[in-house]
């Protein structure tokens, strides 16, 4: 039987209380003093005026009341919606009606005259740390205070919750359409975390840097493997290369996951010398594809081994991930987790044969139950038959390994009526020594159907000389997957996970 995250916490507690479960800043939180935190704030939470439909809006940065607050909030029974704090104010807005969030624990950095309306508008407003006027804090109740005068329980029992209502809300990003809730449980966080152990190893003595945003499901299963393990979590409130490597030195963190964006710059910065990672164990790259180039880069680089893996927000979010004793397998994500199946269908929903590519379709018990009040959009994407379609394209190996083979399915590139694979022409240009970021989309043509147009970040100081580039190509990929047209840029938009927002660039170009 799956145990709880909090049993976990308890257990470590028990056995090593002063081990350190979460480094934030300068302030460093034992295992006992998170345990402590998390059940007065649950304590705290059953003296509010709460309705069975209430819900907690978490609108935080990495740190450790993050996690005080999720936690406390799961051992109470009260659903719990962290805000992803960088999307637009009106996605923001519509998260708070869509959900029917009424308390919200904010930090004070967020408060200012501007963001004012918004915040008062909760039943119920917590706000850690101070304001900086005490008028701006007017009518918030402070996390400490509250904390301070909980009764001393184990969280006083579970608050009586409405039918329907889940554990956890995650919104997605909402870059081509309102955000949409992902009804997940908080068992189902347990039982990934608890596989992904099986291929991946953790010790009560590794210190893992989350820079990831822990309202992303990336981010959110690593504090939950970490902390299962009764090791430590240091947390970052800056996604930047250079805060990274300065935290992975002055901490000795042993185990760094991040998004492949973020790898390209880690390596190009590490490479100008100064930083010590000798600590690192090995590192984890997930969110979006690893391109073959980049992942011998880092590895020749940091000297270290890097472990990929797949998920979705809609799987709790680990699918598969390549395994510790195995190693990096370029070019594949690994192997699919015990508890879950996956298989690779056509058009039609059936299966294809071994090695040819097609969608990727998962089932299982981590599969999200479906998108909170939208039953025409879950339909879509849940069959009847349980099977949740990823909307990715990939295949099997004969060692039965999974592989992302061409990307999104919905960013295929249809020219000439041959279907184009944006993921072939990246991977083939991150291998050009000036390349440090590609992104291939395709643009309407009313001769072809469409073009394809790469965009592109060069290393600092590169020519911009597209004839090259071009032949770069020319000479690596069939003649229909050549680039049209090559557009270049200082950066390329990106998720709060760091991964690249194909369709801001399509609506920009």
């Amino acid at each position: 039987m799956t145990r709880n995250l909090i049993d976990f916490i308890r257990e470590h507690a028990g056995k090593d209380p002063e081990h350190p479960a979460i480094i934030d800043g300068d302030t460093v939180l034992s295992y006992r003093g998170l345990l402590d935190r998390v059940e007065r704030f649950a304590a705290a939470l059953g003296k509010l005026d709460l309705k069975p439909t209430s819900k907690l809006g978490l609108f935080c940065t990495n740190q450790q009341e993050y996690l005080v607050v999720l936690l406390a909030g799961l051992l109470k029974g009260i659903p719990v919606i962290p805000y992803n704090i960088l999307l637009s104010p009106e996605d923001l807005a519509f998260i708070t009606g869509d959900a029917e969030i009424d308390i919200l624990v904010v930090d004070s950095m967020f408060l200012r005259p501007e963001t004012g309306p918004f915040f008062r508008q909760f039943r119920h407003r917590i706000l850690i740390g101070k304001p900086e006027s005490p008028d701006a804090g007017e009518g918030f109740l402070p996390f400490e205070t509250l904390l301070a005068s909980a009764p001393e329980t184990s969280g006083s029992g579970k608050h009586p919750r409405g039918p329907g209502i889940p554990d956890v809300i995650l919104y997605t990003s909402g870059t081509t359409a309102r955000p949409k809730g992902v009804m997940l449980e908080a068992r189902q966080f347990d039982l990934n975390a608890e596989n992904v152990h099986k291929y991946l190893t953790f010790r009560p003595d590794d210190r893992v840097i989350v820079a990831l945003p822990l309202f992303h499901s990336f981010g959110n299963i690593m504090a939950w493997v970490v902390l299962q393990a009764g090791g430590t979590l240091i947390l970052l409130r800056q996604f930047a290369p250079k805060t990274i490597l300065t935290s992975i030195a002055r901490h000795k963190a042993t185990i760094l996951p991040l998004v492949p964006t973020i790898y390209g710059f880690l390596v190009e910065l590490y490479s100008r010398g100064g930083y010590d990672v000798s600590s690192l164990r090995y590192c984890i790259s997930g969110g979006a594809a690893l391109p073959e180039s980049l992942l011998h880069k880092v590895e020749k680089t940091l000297e270290v081994t890097v472990i990929e893996g797949y998920g979705l927000t809609e799987t709790s979010p680990v699918i598969a991930v390549n395994t510790f004793a195995e190693g990096s397998q370029p070019g594949s994500v690994g192997r699919v987790l015990p508890n879950l199946e996956v298989k690779i269908a056509d058009d039609a929903g059936q299966a294809v044969e071994q090695g040819e590519v097609g969608e990727i379709c998962v089932r299982g018990e981590t599969v999200m139950r479906g998108y909170w009040k939208r039953t025409e959009e879950t339909a879509q994407t849940l069959t009847e038959d349980g099977w949740l379609k990823t909307g990715d394209l990939g295949h099997f190996d004969d060692r039965n390994r999974l592989y992302i083979s061409a990307g999104r399915k919905k960013d295929l590139i249809i020219r000439a009526g041959e279907n184009v694979s944006p993921l072939a022409i990246e991977n083939v240009l991150m291998n050009h020594p000036d390349v440090a970021e590609a992104a291939a989309v395709g643009i309407a043509d009313e001769r072809v159907g469409e073009r394809v147009r790469v965009c592109l970040v060069l290393q600092p100081g590169a020519p911009a000389y597209k004839s090259a580039l071009k032949e770069f190509c020319r000479q690596r990929l069939p003649a229909f997957m050549i680039p049209d047209e090559f557009e270049f840029f200082e950066a390329l938009p990106k998720n709060a996970a760091g991964k690249i927002l194909k369709s801001e660039l399509k609506r920009t170009l």
